[in-house]
C-alpha cells in the first residue's frame, strides 16, 4: 500500500455540485486533562521512622483512612479479576448464549480474548506467489499483429503469444488485445531491474534499487537489446502489451438486437442496410453521475500534501511520500493542488481535472539538471519506474480510451474471471456448501456451531478428503443442520461494464440469522473507531469484521463464496504450511467479511474499492472482487438501492441498480482482464428513507493480499 495517509471514509462528492466535501483536519489539539490541579485531602501519615511500640510496624497502617482506601482497591481488584476469568472461560464454552436474545441495534465492545489455537501456524517471513511474473504481459520480441482478422483467430494468436511467456491461457477474455505502445529506450535498465527482481523474488525491489543489478538473461530483455541496435536513430523501440478494449454496446443486448433483427427480417420492404443501420442505433444513454477516479503521482524527493479547493478554504486529501501515487474519487472541474508538508499555501503545482486527464502528476526533477545529478541510485529508478508508467499509460488511453490507473507493468490477473458478454447472461456453479436451514437451540449444539475452527481442523478435513472419506469434515460441514446434496447458484449478468452478477439465494435465513448475531456481538461503532471523529451520515452505525474461522457457518459462506468464484477455497482461508504448497502462499487472498448497519439517511456516495498500490511493490496486488450479501428485505419506499452509476447501458440514467434482498449476493470486479483498474466498477447506497438496511461485504485480492 501507498504510503499516504488517507481519510476517504469522511469523504463526501456531491453530484449536483460538482464537489468534493471532507470532513475538515481537526487541528485543535485535544486537552489531556483539566488545568486545575486537583489537590488530595493531605493524612497526616507521620513521620516514615515512626512505628508502633507494641508491633514494630509503621503507625499509619492502623489509621482508619488508610485502611478505608486500600479496602476498596483490594475489593475492586479482586471483582475485575473474577469478571476477566469469567470472560476467558465463556469465549471458549458458552459465550454464544449471551447472543440469542439481544437486540440487534444494541451496541457493544468487540470481544478481545484471542483464539486459542491447537496447532499454530509456523510464522512465514516471505510472503510469495513463486508462478507470477511481472514482466509477464510485455513482449519485446517481433510479434505477428494483423488488425484485419477476425477476434476469434486474435484470440488464438494471443494464447499463442502468451504461451511464450509461460502464461497461463485457460482464461483469456475475448475482448483483449495485442497493441504496439512505444517504449522509451531511455527506460532499458528499469525493464532489466523488472525481470532480475521477478527472477530472484525481489518483492519490494530491495535489492535492485540499491545496488547495480547484472543483466538478465530472459529472452525478451534480449530481444529489447536487438531492437535498440536495430532502432539506433529513433528513441523509442515498438514493445506489444495486453489490452481490454470494450466492445460494442450492441453486443450487450443480445435478445433485444436478435428481435429487432427477426422483426425486420420479416418486413420484405426493408432494405439490408436500413437493418444495419437499425441495429447501429443502440446507443448507450447519457449518465446522470460524472464521476471519475483522479490519480496523482509526485514526482520529487520530498513528502507533499495534496489539497481539494473547497469552497471556503483547501481541504486536505492525502500526504504523498516521493515517487508515490494517490487516487480519490471526484468530479470534472474540481480543482486540487500539491503543496509542502510545511507549507499548504505554496501550490506547487494546481490541476482542473477531466476525465480525459485523470493521470497527473508533479515533476520536480525533469527540468532541474542540478536535482537530476544529486538523486541517489535508488530516488533515480523509483523517478524512471513512474516515468515509464506514465508514457505506457499514454498510449493505453490511446488504444482503449480508458485511463491507466494501474502500475506498469501490471500482468493480467491471476484467478478466475466469469464473462459478462450481454445483459441477462447466466452461469450455473454447483457447490458442495449447502444450505444451513436450522440452528440448534441445544446446549451441546450451539457449542458446536458457535465453535472457533482452527488449522487442526483444516489439516482434518483435507486429510480426509484426501482419502475420500465422507466424515472428515464432519466437524466444519455439521450436516445434520443442512440441506441435503449440492447447491445450485446461478450468476445472472445484471451489468456488462462493469461486470456485476446477481445471485440470489446465496444465503439461508439461518445462515443471516447468524451473521446478524455476530455483527452484535463484534460490532465496533465508528467513534470506536476514530476516536472522537463524528457520526457522518453517510457510513453505516454499526460495523465488525467477522472472519472465516469464527464459526462453521462463517467457514461455509467462505468456502461456497470460493466455489461461486472457482477459486480454491484455501486461497480464502490461512494455510498450514504443509497444505497445498503448490498454491504458492500461505495467506488468505480474502478479507474479514465486513458487516455494516446502515439507519435512517445513511448511505454511502460513490466509491471504488480498488486501491493504490505503493511503486515498491512487485505484485501490485488490488482487490480483484467484491461480493456484497444482502441480509434484510428493504420496503419498496426506504429507498437503499446498491447502485452502479456508471454501468453502461441504454435504458437508465442513473445506471444498473440493484434492490436489496434478504440471502441476495452481488458479485462485482474492481478490475479489467488486462490488469487495469475498472473505474466502472464505482457504487454507491442510496441513502436510507427509513428502516435499516444490513450488508456484509467480501473484497478478495489478486494475486495476493496486501
Amino acid at each position: 500500500m501507498t504510503k499516504v495517509h488517507q481519510y476517504e471514509e469522511y469523504d463526501e462528492i456531491s453530484s449536483d455540485l460538482g464537489a468534493v466535501h471532507t470532513l475538515e483536519d481537526n487541528d485543535d489539539s485535544e486537552d489531556s486533562g483539566d488545568d486545575k490541579q486537583h489537590e488530595d485531602d493531605e493524612v497526616d501519615y507521620g513521620d516514615e521512622e515512626d512505628t508502633d511500640d507494641k508491633e514494630g510496624l509503621p503507625s499509619y497502617l492502623f489509621q482508619r483512612e488508610f485502611f478505608k482506601q486500600h479496602l476498596v482497591a483490594i475489593i475492586v481488584a479482586i471483582i475485575a479479576s473474577g469478571i476477566s476469568y469469567y470472560r476467558i472461560i465463556q469465549s471458549d464454552n458458552d459465550f454464544s448464549f449471551m447472543v440469542a436474545k439481544r437486540n440487534l441495534h444494541e451496541r457493544i465492545p468487540i470481544k478481545t480474548v484471542p483464539v486459542k489455537r491447537q496447532v499454530p501456524l509456523k510464522p512465514t517471513e516471505t510472503h510469495h506467489h513463486h508462478e507470477y511474473r511481472r514482466m509477464s504481459n510485455v513482449f519485446f520480441c517481433p510479434v505477428d499483429e494483423d488488425s484485419t482478422v477476425t477476434s476469434e483467430s486474435r484470440s488464438e494468436r494471443l494464447k499463442n503469444v502468451l504461451s511464450r511467456n509461460d502464461n497461463d491461457v485457460s482464461n483469456i477474455d475475448t475482448n483483449l488485445q495485442l497493441f504496439q505502445f512505444n517504449f522509451p529506450k531511455e527506460y532499458t535498465d528499469i525493464v532489466n531491474d523488472y525481470y532480475i527482481a521477478d527472477s530472484t523474488m525481489d518483492d519490494s525491489y530491495e535489492n535492485v534499487l540499491s545496488s547495480n543489478t547484472e543483466m538478465t538473461d530472459h529472452s525478451q530483455f534480449h530481444c529489447l537489446l536487438d531492437a535498440t541496435m536495430a532502432n539506433q536513430h529513433r528513441s523509442t523501440v515498438p514493445t506489444h502489451d495486453i489490452a481490454y478494449v470494450q466492445p460494442h454496446i450492441r453486443s450487450f443486448y443480445r435478445d433485444e438486437v436478435n428481435s429487432k433483427k427477426s422483426s425486420s427480417l420479416s418486413v420484405k420492404t426493408v432494405l439490408e442496410t436500413e437493418k444495419e443501420d437499425f441495429l447501429e442505433d443502440i446507443r448507450p444513454v447519457s449518465l446522470t453521475y460524472t464521476g471519475f477516479t483522479a490519480k496523482f503521482i509526485n514526482l520529487s524527493t520530498k513528502p507533499m500534501n495534496l489539497y481539494w479547493d473547497g469552497k471556503n478554504k483547501p481541504k486536505f486529501r492525502a500526504r504523498i511520500e516521493p515517487f508515490e501515487a494517490f487516487s480519490t474519487v471526484t468530479t470534472p472541474g474540481n480543482s486540487f493542488y500539491l503543496a509542502p508538508v510545511y507549507d499548504k499555501e505554496h501550490a506547487m503545482e494546481r490541476w482542473i481535472m477531466t476525465a480525459d486527464e485523470a493521470v497527473v502528476f508533479y515533476d520536480a526533477i525533469e527540468n532541474d539538471s542540478e536535482v537530476l545529478m544529486r538523486l541517489s541510485r535508488e530516488e533515480r529508478k523509483l523517478y524512471e519506474m513512474q516515468k515509464l508508467n506514465i508514457k505506457y499509460g499514454q498510449d493505453y488511453l490511446v488504444k482503449t480510451q480508458r485511463s491507466w490507473l494501474s502500475m506498469f507493468p501490471r500482468p493480467m490477473h491471476m484467478h478466475f474471471m466469469w464473462s459478462a458478454e450481454y445483459y441477462g447472461q447466466e452461469h450455473e456453479v454447483i457447490s458442495d456448501q449447502s444450505h444451513f436451514i436450522t440452528l440448534p437451540t441445544d446446549r451441546v449444539g450451539q457449542s458446536r456451531i458457535w465453535r472457533h475452527l482452527d488449522y487442526a481442523d483444516y489439516d482434518n478435513m483435507v486429510e480426509k478428503r484426501k482419502k475420500a472419506s465422507n466424515d472428515g469434515d464432519k466437524f466444519i460441514n455439521l450436516k445434520e443442520y443442512r440441506n441435503d446434496g449440492p447447491l445450485k447458484l446461478t450468476l445472472k449478468v445484471i451489468s456488462v461494464a462493469p461486470r456485476v452478477f446477481e445471485i440470489d439465494g446465496f444465503l439461508s435465513d439461518s445462515e443471516v440469522s447468524h451473521l446478524l448475531d455476530l455483527a452484535t456481538m463484534y460490532n465496533v461503532t465508528e467513534t470506536d473507531l476514530k476516536g472522537r471523529m463524528p457520526l457522518k451520515k453517510n457510513h453505516g452505525s454499526t460495523n465488525a469484521w467477522i472472519r472465516r474461522e469464527m464459526s462453521p457457518i462463517v467457514d461455509a459462506i467462505y468456502h461456497r463464496t470460493a466455489d461461486m468464484l472457482k477459486i480454491d477455497e484455501s486461497l480464502l482461508r490461512h494455510r498450514n504450511e504443509h497444505e497445498h504448497t503448490e498454491l504458492n502462499t500461505h495467506h488468505s487472498i480474502a478479507e474479514a467479511l465486513f458487516l455494516t448497519q446502515f439507519i435512517k439517511d445513511q448511505g454511502y456516495i460513490p466509491r471504488s474499492d480498488a486501491v493504490q498500490t505503493s511503486v515498491r511493490n512487485r505484485y501490485q496486488p488490488n482487490r480483484f472482487a467484491t461480493v456484497v450479501f444482502f441480509l434484510n428485505d428493504i420496503e419498496e419506499d426506504w429507498g437503499g438501492d446498491t447502485i452502479f452509476p456508471l454501468a453502461v447501458n441504454v435504458h437508465h440514467h442513473d445506471g444498473v441498480r440493484v434492490t436489496p434482498k434478504k440471502g441476495k449476493a452481488v458479485l462485482f470486479y474492481n478490475m479489467l482482464p488486462d490488469g487495469n483498474v475498472d473505474d466502472l466498477s464505482q457504487h454507491s447506497s442510496e441513502f436510507l428513507l427509513d428502516g435499516e438496511k444490513w450488508v456484509g461485504s467480501l473484497f478478495l485480492w489478486d494475486p495476493i493480499i496486501d
